[in-house]
């Protein structure tokens, strides 16, 4: 028996051994944490890193052209591969499309009406009214209006100088119910979220009519206060989210790149989960955006 107990002693102490190399191989093989000073991540590697130029566009770099009815659109973010965009801005999947579109002053669009797309409209300069169904809203900067497929609109400009709008359009598919009026909202009327990702002041619009998506989307009014910085963190397959510049010039932490953001530029946010993002603003006043977050991740779950 005596001689059993060394023995058996001896085992344990071998098992014990194997599985303390184990350990020590599993942790040596396994990747550090970002932010160990040694850690893998401490290098860019354009040969894998996510080319997060592709994902960031201002409507200058576009080409005018005429739309619903009159507007002069250029596009910011286009229909592509969210995962590998053709182009620059090529990166919408859910959405048909995300442009600037602009009323010249004192002009008007036609009549105009389609079954087969719904458009969201934010006013971000200009002062101007819409008109349909028998309703005629003035609408200005901070205002946003969604048109629900099937509905004839028109939009004016009696000022001098230009209506400024962000566009939205998502396709209705088929055997969707579309509301029967359009929404009219404004962000400032809205009680404002604080604290979401650290730094985000968010609004959404208080709309007079709930707009019916055909996506499971919504969209907000996001601020972040003077010299402050949003948690960066990840998304993944599924989620369409888009921030574009309305108010100052901020910085954009993405990816491993810190690059300048602009009014009238947006990015969407590669739904890999391995593009970081945040925004930072290093200026005396408070910045804003518009947000869309188009979350066919979430779609389903309460």
């Amino acid at each position: 028996m005596k001689k059993i107990i060394p023995i058996l002693a001896g085992a344990a102490l071998a098992v014990l051994a194997l599985a303390f190399d184990q350990v020590q191989t599993k942790i040596t093989v396994e990747p550090d944490p970002s932010f160990a000073e040694d850690a893998a991540s401490n290098r860019r590697h354009p040969d894998v890193d996510t080319d997060v130029f592709l994902y960031i566009n201002h409507w200058r770099n576009s080409i005018p052209y005429e739309g619903h009815g009159g507007f002069i659109e250029r596009d910011i973010l286009t229909p592509g591969d969210p995962l590998h965009p053709p182009k620059k801005g090529a990166v919408l999947k859910y959405i048909k499309a995300y442009k600037r579109a602009a009323l010249e002053p004192h002009s008007s669009t036609k009549a105009f009406k389609s079954d087969a797309e719904q458009v969201f409209v934010l006013v971000c300069g200009g002062a101007g009214r819409v008109e349909g169904g028998g309703q005629s809203v003035r609408i200005e900067d901070g205002w946003a209006v969604f048109i629900p497929a099937g509905f004839e609109f028109r939009f004016f400009n009696s000022g001098g100088s230009h209506l400024e709008t962000i566009m939205v359009v998502e396709t209705a598919p088929p055997g969707f119910v579309p509301n029967r009026r359009m929404s009219v909202g404004d962000y400032h009327d809205s009680i404002p979220s604080v604290g979401m990702h650290w730094a985000h002041i968010g609004r959404g619009f208080a709309w007079d009519t709930p707009p019916k998506f055909a996506n499971p989307m919504g969209f907000a009014i996001v601020s972040i206060d003077n010299f402050d910085i949003a948690q960066p963190h990840v998304h993944g397959p599924g989620c369409e989210e888009i921030w574009c510049q309305l108010k100052g010039s901020s910085l954009l932490l993405f990816g491993n790149r810190l690059l300048r953001q602009e009014p009238g530029e947006a990015f969407l946010v590669p739904p890999n989960n391995k593009v970081p993002h945040s925004s930072i603003n290093a200026t005396d006043e408070p910045l804003l955006w518009l947000y869309m977050g188009n979350r066919h991740d979430h779609a389903g779950t309460k």
